[in-house]
């Protein structure tokens, strides 16, 4: 096993996972092990048979073993919807009860237009994340920086600052 995991919480954090590992330069990246955590079974199966280690995050009994040897942590996430801003605290309190020392979260966060309900759930899954190294990507940026773009090529910009984030280590 890699001492280094990337855990993907959510569509977000699956999306960004799928791009790191297909765009990543940094050997150690590459050789992460990628662990991919949902509440959507659709996604779930998906996933699974992309041959990727998947977590169900409604089934309680995360197995501890999972994280044995692990150094360094990143959890990715979007927040606001059903699975990241519900999970990643939580996640991240695991992972230092297991003994893993070094976790970060790199999260984003809705667009305005989404609603105030998300952004405050946003708000309090960061706020949740207290103590722990947080790297956070607002969406609504991407409408200022990428205005001219679609969506999607503007989420696979978004997705590749994170991968930079994580090759450079700034979090």
């Amino acid at each position: 096993m890699s001492k280094t995991m990337i855990m993907a919480i959510g569509g977000v954090g699956c999306n960004m996972s799928e791009t790191i590992m297909r765009e990543a330069s940094v050997h150690w990246v590459r050789e992460a092990t990628y662990i991919f955590a949902d509440t959507d079974q659709a996604r779930l199966s998906d996933l699974g048979k992309k041959r990727y280690q998947t977590i169900d995050l409604k089934d309680s009994d995360i197995p501890r073993d999972i994280m044995k040897g692990v150094e360094k942590l990143y959890i990715l996430a979007g927040l606001g919807g059903n699975a990241g801003g519900a999970y990643i605290a939580d996640l991240a309190n695991f992972a230092k009860n297991v003994g893993i020392h070094n976790v970060s979260a790199i999260v984003t966060t809705p667009f305005y237009f989404e609603g105030e309900k998300k952004i405050t759930k946003a708000k309090e899954a960061i706020e949740a994340l207290n103590g722990v190294k947080t790297k956070i990507l607002h969406n609504d940026d991407l409408l200022e920086k990428y205005a001219d773009i679609n969506f999607a090529t503007a989420f696979n910009y978004a997705d590749l600052s994170v991968l930079k984030a994580i090759e450079s280590s700034e979090i």
